[in-house]
């Protein structure tokens, strides 16, 4: 193995070690607050937060959006990565 691959093996194992040590170092909600806090959460409260209250303007447009954009992105990938035939000339 080179010297490169060396670097790159560092690399990666320094990047494990990290996310390893922030996962580890994020205080984590136990799974009893976590059942509370879901319960207080209801359909109307994802409704308003989505489409807004009267007179607010909620998430739902930001959302199309987002939708569009990435289906334009994977569309765009999609032509980008299609390989073109070449004829051969007579």
């Amino acid at each position: 193995m080179n010297r490169t691959g060396y670097l790159r093996g560092l690399a990666i194992l320094a990047l494990a070690f990290l996310l390893i040590g922030a996962v580890l170092s994020v205080n984590w909600p136990s799974s009893a607050s976590f059942d509370e806090q879901n319960d207080t959460v209801s359909n109307q409260d994802v409704g308003k937060a989505m489409f807004g209250e009267s007179g607010t303007s909620g998430y739902g447009l930001v959302m199309l959006l987002v939708g569009v954009l990435l289906l334009v992105a994977l569309l765009g990938g999609i032509f980008l990565a299609k390989e073109e035939k070449e004829e051969d000339e007579i």
